[in-house]
């Protein structure tokens, strides 16, 4: 009799241990499951927002079909899911906030853009101007408009290309999401005294060099 009893005991102990692993095993399945779902929505809110930035960047979208993990470990396998999708969002905010800033030397002062443009567009004149005197050996009725012309023709294009590498190529956001129109600085000022310095360098060559 006792051995009956005993073995009526170790059977309810193994059916009890049984419902408490399949317990375990199927609270431990639907955390999978809720993971899994978990990353699917973050994927697919990922997906949608990097399309949605290609399209903003003009830029051609990538394959954003997602690969075959191969691996025995679900859990491995989602927490290496998670990385990534981590990973991503942080890669898009940073490409965000890149195209949020000028285009032409984005971490350099708007100032030194300007400079570096107009600089060009003062070079280019002079060059042609002093190219144009060597070949007229200068004076003569047009020698004012050759020396007036081409600094304020230099002076508009300056202008447009500053308004082009100041602006950037997304516009901020405020709290609601809502673009906030962007200040985009031109700075003529800068362009006029250079051009006033061009035409003062053509006319000391043009006349008394």
């Amino acid at each position: 009799m006792s051995a009956y009893e005993d073995l009526v005991h170790e059977l309810t102990r193994l059916d009890a241990d049984t419902t408490a692993s399949t317990a375990q095993a199927t609270r431990q399945l639907e955390r999978r499951r809720e993971a899994l779902r978990t990353a699917q929505s973050d994927l697919e809110d990922q997906t949608m927002a990097l399309a949605e930035l290609c399209a903003r960047l003009r830029h051609s979208t990538p394959d954003l079909a997602p690969e075959e993990v191969e691996g025995d470990d679900a859990d491995a396998v989602l927490a290496r899911a998670n990385t990534a999708l981590r990973e991503s969002e942080a890669a898009r905010t940073a490409t965000v906030r890149a195209a949020q800033r000028p285009t032409l030397m984005p971490k350099a002062h708007h100032v030194l853009r300007e400079l570096l443009i107009y600089g060009a567009c003062m070079i280019a004149s002079l060059a042609g101007q002093l190219i144009y005197l060597a070949a007229t050996g200068g004076g003569g009725e047009s020698a004012i408009s050759v020396t007036v012309l081409p600094p304020v023709l230099a002076t508009l294009v300056g202008y447009v290309l500053v308004g082009a590498a100041n602006r950037p190529r997304l516009p901020l956001l405020d709290r609601s999401g809502k673009p906030i129109k962007a200040v985009v600085p031109h700075n003529p000022r800068l362009g006029v005294t250079l051009a006033v310095c061009t035409m003062a360098l053509v006319i000391y060559f043009a006349f008394f060099a």
